[in-house]
């Protein structure tokens, strides 16, 4: 386990020095400085845009700013916000507990609802159950984030009025210390009364949201391995054996379906923190992806090359991790890698 670990490390080292030099190169191709995007409406001189490029170290050759930028994060200094004057370490921290909640919930979300659809929909293989949560899955699966988002925020929030359209909590009747950054944890630990439920109430669209693409993956790969693990001698079996339909399929089908399963919910959380970005934005969501995608109107280099590498940093420790955990379920990965 420890010589597949390493080896885990190793392969992601190339895959972080290209993201790297991608990143930079994007944002350099971008047209605009973040002196123009600051300056808005006001003039300045040329003079005074040309000082205020030296001060930032953006008039220097572009191989010199690569070096700069590699060199930091060797060091592990991100960067400092052109907007804020913030190092970009601390605004990612401060921010991403935000996005890991929404994160969190969301995939809750998709498992709670995807793996008991997926294995009643095998169980009722070729029913009308099954045929229609396949063509919804499918449909979850391929729906655009946005399109989705403002389709429940104008039925869920304009029509219903039953939760609010954006930010995690409604400051005016709730203000309370966030000593965790995770909103659910500190409206529990404020003793606020109703503060839980503001909470719970804010995250029910995005979780909906951000939940319903991974909810129709989930749902598609547990319905497969079902099927297969269905049609197994041992599964065959415990039937003969007169064992109840529940503990046939729950215990004995269910447990080696969810391998595979397992392994598609680690490769969603990568893609959800991707999702979260669109999500973010739309609902106001003041986390990772929000902070990003201000910092792309505002050509702040720093923030958006030190930001996107730590979230993939994050986001190749979760490949890691997945990993060594499908080795952990499933003894013969271990000896096939």
């Amino acid at each position: 386990m420890f010589r597949l670990l390493i080896k885990r490390l190793a392969l992601t080292i190339p895959t972080f020095v290209a993201l790297m030099f991608v990143t930079f190169m994007m944002l350099r191709l971008v047209p605009g400085d973040p002196i123009e995007a600051r300056r808005g409406e006001r003039g300045i001189t040329p003079e005074r845009h040309a000082q205020m490029l030296h001060d930032m170290g953006l008039d220097q050759p572009v191989w010199k700013q690569f070096a700069d930028y590699v060199y930091g994060i060797l060091h592990g200094d991100f960067g400092t916000s052109i907007v804020s004057k913030s190092p970009v370490i601390h605004e990612f921290f401060t921010l991403f507990p935000a996005t890991v909640e929404l994160t969190f919930c969301a995939m809750l979300f998709a498992i709670a609802i995807g793996i008991p659809t997926g294995v009643y929909a095998a169980v009722r293989r070729g029913k009308f159950f099954d045929q229609s949560m396949m063509v919804t899955a499918l449909a979850g699966y391929s729906m655009p984030i946005f399109w989705w988002g403002l389709i429940l925020i104008l039925f869920m929030s304009n029509t219903l009025h039953l939760t609010p359209v954006s930010g995690r909590v409604d400051l005016i009747k709730h203000f309370y210390p966030q000593p965790t950054g995770f909103l659910l944890v500190d409206s529990i630990l404020s003793g606020q009364k109703g503060a839980f439920t503001d909470v719970l109430r804010h995250l029910i669209l995005p979780t909906i949201v951000l939940g319903t693409v991974p909810l129709g993956a989930i749902a598609r790969m547990t319905r497969s391995s079902m099927l297969e693990v269905l049609d197994e001698d041992y599964v065959r079996t415990a039937k003969a054996k007169g064992l109840s339909p529940f503990r046939t399929i729950n215990v004995h089908a269910l447990r080696n379906a969810l391998i595979p399963v397992v392994t598609s919910i680690g490769l969603q959380m990568g893609s959800l923190l991707a999702g979260a970005f669109l999500t973010e934005t739309i609902f106001s969501w003041p986390g990772i992806g929000h902070w990003l995608v201000q910092s792309i109107g505002r050509r702040d280099y720093p923030v958006l090359q030190g930001g996107i590498m730590l979230v993939a940093i994050v986001v190749m420790l979760l490949n890691v991790v997945l990993d060594l955990t499908s080795g952990l379920i499933n003894p013969r990965l271990r000896h096939e890698r």
